[in-house]
């Protein structure tokens, strides 16, 4: 519709610009007349010969003139819908039913002797009624068009405006017969027999010069002339400006000056005539270039159509075209075979194609062909079942709304292709990366777990020759001790690289977390590199494990440091940060909203663009062997990922790296955090007993030493259903200590609710080194207290003072 509005209406005289060439031809025109009148004025009053038939020629053909200009001016009024076209349009009207009257005052010109009136005095003043019509209606158009107001009615109006107008010209031509007949006695004495030099004595004459004068000079000044229209109604009015100029000095029928003065006046009928006809020529010639040019579009649009089909064809694509409103639809042949059809189908609406649809993706097709709303194009991939075989099939569908005058959707209109090879093809790609990712892993993980088995199992193979050393055998312990806690960190990073990490998030500000982590920084880059913080003082609050956010920045830290190896400065920034649809387009894992950025910068060597392509992949690393696990970054990747976030590496070689960290804003408070206090170590009080839930007979021997140590009486059981006839017996058991991940069909969080109906009140504390295939991505709920395997013994205790504390 807009585009529509923006398409110029076609010109007509009322609207098109004179030209220069038309301004010309105007002035010679007038100039021309102008000397011809200027001339015959010293011979105006000589008599000229009789010419029988004159009057009634002459009149006829200025009757026709005008009322042929008539009918174009309300041609033109019922296209335009302009009022001015309307006063022009009736003033010419009523010239046309003047002159007729006046026709019909002449004796013997269409019976014997007048049909209207009784002397020359009625001719007289209807050639004064018709002289004064032209400058009458010419002023009020003039006024109209020179305000620059528009003037059109309203298209419900075009008719009765226009009959109303119609009739009260009529009515106004008949006031007038009625004047000059009836009370012709009333009306100045112009002419006496056929000398009409009392026309000028009388004032009447003169009076219609100046109105014409009047007339034309408002004409002139309000429209400065700028259409056709415009320019040529102003020649009109100064040639019947020179037949009055000419008639009057004439004094009398048959002279020199009556004649030129009748000559001018029908010439200025035909002046608008004349021009109207040329645009009725001109209007033909630009029909026929119109038609031509509508020819040639006509076959580029074929020829575009044929090679577009040719072009789906070899795309194995369908076109579709579909009217909502009659239910119509175009198709190509290919578009039904996409279907199962192997002949054409008799009709196809969004019924049709939603029939085909499986179940499990209809409500979506449903969902993308409803919201078209011409804004957006529709992309839809889903699965169809294929008419005759009921193979399922994938197609990809592709169109756009096209809209009515009222807003609302007329036609959607697109392509659908089988995408079923391309999605196997896919899949065995993604499948061959898969096993490659798998491999990679599979050896780094290896390489980094044989390094820290040889110290764990060579420490402790030297503790079981030589024990009776307590100096070498706590020392090799302490060594043992160092790598396990080094496997547990791998362990750690890859749960939170595959998102598979148990996490406690927390609404927190990030600033603090970073204030109060900022000498742990310092300490870990060392003292050859400044750490920096530009903390927004405003920032908003995000929702996180704190702990892994601190691993994150830590890691960063420490590929920030290794990346200025003569020192430099580390930058930590944050602020409040808004991403719209525009700058999330090219990120999928991310939603438009509010978010917190945290960016860790370094002025280092920088990455190239294959260094940063491969960043985030577990162990992939540009150390050298032995100098990291290249878990680092995959680390910081999985975190935010898990975290709902994106991140983002900006590299230049030679000018340092910036990781940057999009968290999403939490619309929560953030939690006033009170620092623990030291707490001494805690043992059982009263001989509580604790059941031990663990399917892993090492680690279940592990876990009921460390309880003995503490003073605790232990149960124990292997599987849930053991646990859950323990827990239906007389024994007392103050905490449950079970494992999440168990065989036997049921997991640690369902033995808890299985629990706590057999005995109401029993305190729990879980234990786990990963939870999320187990437990359908569900998690370990946050009222549930958990101890990340692996654990030690001061942790376990710590933990078990929480679970009793809440009793």
């Amino acid at each position: 519709m807009g585009m529509a509005a923006a398409v110029p209406a076609l010109a007509t005289l009322a609207t098109a610009r004179a030209g220069r060439t038309q301004r010309r031809l105007a002035g010679l025109v007038s100039l021309a007349f102008g000397a011809v009148t200027l001339a015959l004025l010293p011979f105006a009053s000589r008599p000229m010969p009789p010419m029988p038939g004159f009057v009634s020629v002459y009149q006829s053909a200025l009757t026709v003139v005008y009322g042929l200009t008539t009918y174009l001016f309300l041609t033109q009024y019922r296209r335009t819908h302009s009022a001015s076209l309307l006063v022009l349009g009736t003033g010419s009207l009523y010239v046309t039913l003047a002159v007729l009257l006046q026709m019909l005052s002449f004796p013997n010109v269409l019976a014997q002797g007048r049909i209207l009136g009784s002397g020359p005095d009625t001719t007289t003043w209807l050639w004064t009624f018709w002289h004064l019509g032209p400058p009458l209606f010419a002023l009020p158009y003039a006024i109209m068009e020179g305000d620059g107001r528009d003037r059109t009615v309203p298209p419900s109006r075009v008719g009765p405006v226009g009959l109303l107008a119609l009739a009260g010209t009529a009515a106004t031509a008949a006031l007038t017969a009625v004047a000059v007949t009836r009370y012709i006695h009333l009306l100045p004495k112009c002419v006496d027999g056929d000398d009409y030099w009392l026309l000028t004595t009388s004032g009447v004459g003169p009076a219609v010069v100046a109105l014409t004068v009047l007339a034309l000079a408002v004409l002139c000044w309000t429209t400065r002339l700028r259409s056709v229209l415009q320019l040529w109604l102003a020649v009109s009015l100064l040639l019947l400006l020179f037949d009055n100029m000419v008639t009057l000095p004439g004094a009398a029928r048959g002279t020199v000056g009556w004649f030129a003065g009748r000559l001018e006046a029908l010439i200025a009928g035909f002046i608008l005539l004349g021009v109207y006809l040329r645009e009725v020529d001109f209007l033909y010639a630009r029909a026929e270039a119109a038609a031509d040019e509508r020819e040639t579009r006509r076959a580029e649009l074929q020829l575009a159509r044929d090679n577009l089909a040719l072009a789906l064809e070899a795309a194995e694509m369908g076109d579709w075209e579909l009217d909502l409103r009659t239910g119509a639809s175009r198709r190509t042949p290919r578009h039904d075979a996409i279907f199962g059809y192997h002949e054409p189908v008799g009709r196809w609406d969004v019924g049709t194609f939603l029939q085909h649809v499986v179940p499990e993706d209809r409500a979506m097709a449903r969902a993308a062909l409803e919201g078209a709303n011409g804004k957006e194009r529709i992309d839809l991939h889903c699965r169809i079942k294929r008419a005759g075989d009921d193979v399922t099939r994938w197609i990809a569908l592709r169109g756009k709304a096209y809209l009515d005058g009222a807003g609302g959707v007329r036609t959607i209109a697109g392509v659908v292709v089988d995408t079923t090879q391309q999605r196997e093809a896919e899949e065995r790609l993604n499948q061959a990366q898969k096993m490659e990712a798998i491999g990679q892993l599979t050896g780094g993980v290896a390489h980094d777990f044989n390094n820290l088995l040889t110290i764990i199992v060579g420490n402790l193979d030297m503790i079981v020759r030589k024990p009776d050393n307590p100096q070498r055998v706590e020392r090799l312990a302490a060594s043992a001790m160092t790598a396990a806690k080094r496997g547990a960190e791998v362990t750690e990073k890859l749960l939170s690289f595959s998102r598979r990490q148990v996490l406690r998030p927390e609404t927190v500000n990030p600033n603090r977390l970073l204030k109060d982590f900022h000498a742990l920084l310092r300490r870990a880059v060392g003292e050859t590199v400044e750490v920096r913080l530009e903390l927004d003082a405003s920032l908003d609050p995000v929702r996180l494990d704190p702990g892994q956010f601190e691993s994150a920045v830590l890691n960063l830290a420490v590929n920030a440091r290794d990346a200025m190896p003569g020192g430099g400065t580390l930058t930590v920034r944050t602020c409040n940060a808004h991403l719209n649809a525009s700058e999330v387009a090219d990120r999928p894992d991310l939603r438009p909203g509010a978010y917190v950025l945290v960016a860790v910068t370094d002025i280092g060597h920088g990455m190239d663009a294959a260094t940063m392509a491969h960043a985030f992949e577990p162990f992939f690393t540009t150390k050298d062997i032995g100098k990291g696990t290249g878990l680092g970054l995959s680390q910081v990747y999985g975190f935010v990922r898990q975290a709902g976030g994106h991140a983002q590496i900006k590299s230049d070689v030679g000018c340092g790296t910036s990781v940057e960290i999009y968290l999403p804003r939490s619309a929560e408070k953030v939690l006033e955090s009170h620092p623990d206090s030291t707490l001494p170590l805690r043992r059982a009080a009263s001989g509580e007993v604790v059941l031990v839930v663990e399917d892993e007979a090492a680690v279940l021997e592990m876990a009921v030493e460390s309880l003995g140590e503490l003073g605790y009486r232990t149960l124990t059981a292997t599987r849930a259903s053991e646990a859950l006839e323990r827990l239906g017996g007389p024994e007392r058991i103050d905490i449950l200590f079970s494992d999440v991940v168990m065989p036997g069909g049921m997991n640690g969080v369902q033995l808890t609710v299985e629990a706590r109906r057999l005995r109401p009140g029993l305190r729990v504390l879980l234990t786990s080194g990963y939870t999320g295939t187990a437990l359908d991505d569900h998690g370990v709920p946050a009222d549930l207290p958990l101890l990340s395997k692996p654990y030690q013994r001061d942790e376990l205790a710590k933990q078990l003072r929480i679970v009793l504390a809440r009793g």
